[in-house]
């Protein structure tokens, strides 16, 4: 079983894992089993824990401490065997220390955790994503078009700020859109194409790109502080912690003089 916790209101995601009893609130006509009691002895996948609000947080750290649950309007508890897979995009130890998210619910929910890198930090796996979208918006093999190797170049060199989802939504446009019996380069998205993005560069050649100009201030910025990091941070507008990655991106020694 598998729920969205960030598409739901409070009180909505606590009738949905929950369930009710009959006249609990207007509209509860009958007894609603939640997704806890039908994933019993298999797995609920809480997708987008980290917009939970408090008060739900407790209460999902209560079903998982004592592997039971209450539905709304009940007063008898239901034991419940659940395995519990929960995912997120946001920083849940940044949360805890926000004091957005219980420090006790991210340890519980920590049993094993795999964090998994954008995509463009892994981009040897763009190949075989392709593959997988192709097959998968154009399942008939007679209609699927082949793709160059040009534009897989051209996919595993992008940013992909949408993560995985945002190749497959490439990939089923250039399913959709293809009018020859292979992908080229010229059916990729002007953001995509490599060869428009090098005559953009040749506009710009002798200008600095973002990162480097970035680093350049980052380095200004320390030397007129003499490499305090405490006064560079606050110049920066940002805390020491963003300050450290910055550093370390830009392989910076932020050893104070």
């Amino acid at each position: 079983m598998a729920i969205n916790c960030g598409a739901l209101t409070e009180t909505l995601l606590e009738s949905e894992l929950f369930g009710y009893q009959k006249g609990a609130f207007t509209g509860a006509a009958t007894d609603k089993i939640g997704l806890f009691e039908e994933a019993d002895k298999g797995t609920l996948f809480l997708d987008e824990i980290g917009d939970t609000t408090p008060a739900m947080q407790v209460k999902l750290l209560r079903a998982l401490q004592e592997q039971e649950i209450k539905r709304v309007g009940g007063v008898k508890n239901i034991k419940v065997d659940v395995r519990v897979i929960a995912a997120t995009n946001r920083g849940l130890e940044q949360m805890v220390q926000d004091g957005k998210f219980r420090e006790d619910l991210l340890y519980r929910l920590s049993v094993i955790t795999i964090q998994l890198p954008p995509l463009r930090e892994r981009r040897e796996d763009i190949p075989a994503l392709i593959s997988h979208f192709m097959n998968k918006h154009l399942p008939d093999e007679k209609t699927r078009p082949a793709i160059s190797q040009e534009v897989i170049d051209a996919l595993a060199n992008y940013s992909w700020p949408g993560n995985v989802r945002e190749l497959e939504n490439t990939i089923e446009r250039l399913c959709q859109f293809c009018k020859g019996g292979i992908i080229t380069i010229e059916d990729l998205p002007p953001k995509m194409n490599t060869k428009v993005r090098f005559r953009h560069r040749q506009l710009f050649e002798d200008m600095p790109v973002l990162d480097e100009l970035e680093r350049r201030y980052l380095m200004h910025v320390l030397e007129r502080t003499k490499y305090n990091r405490t006064q560079a941070a606050d110049i920066l507008g940002i805390n020491r912690r963003t300050l450290y990655r910055m550093a370390e991106r830009f392989g910076i020694d932020l050893k104070e003089e």
